[in-house]
């Protein structure tokens, strides 16, 4: 039967990662520092590993800027993308007949 280590243990060799990740020493100096052997080291890290959640890079990126609708006389709504010229856009309305405001 598999030995299982209690939280006790559990908390105790995760502290010790955690020290360890911080101290600057070789696994061999900080293992002599802390009184374990450096198979027991190997070990729980890869078992805390396999324990723990596994997080992804994620990159956030901005929504979309949304469309810009404009209502013409005639009823008809014209969609713009975000950054379109606006000498476009006049040019637009005026070959469909909308006067400028």
């Amino acid at each position: 039967m598999p030995r299982t280590a209690d939280s006790a243990t559990h908390r105790l060799w995760h502290q010790r990662l955690e020290r360890f990740a911080h101290s600057g020493l070789s696994i061999a100096a900080f293992c002599r520092r802390e009184g374990v052997s450096q198979p027991s080291f190997y070990a729980w890290r890869r078992r805390l590993r396999e324990n723990s959640p596994r997080f992804l890079p994620v990159r956030v990126v901005p929504p979309a800027a949304a469309p810009v609708e404009v209502l013409l006389p005639s009823g008809c709504v014209l969609r713009l993308s975000p950054g379109c010229e606006l000498a476009w856009v006049r040019d637009l309305l005026e070959v469909l007949g909308v006067s400028s405001c």
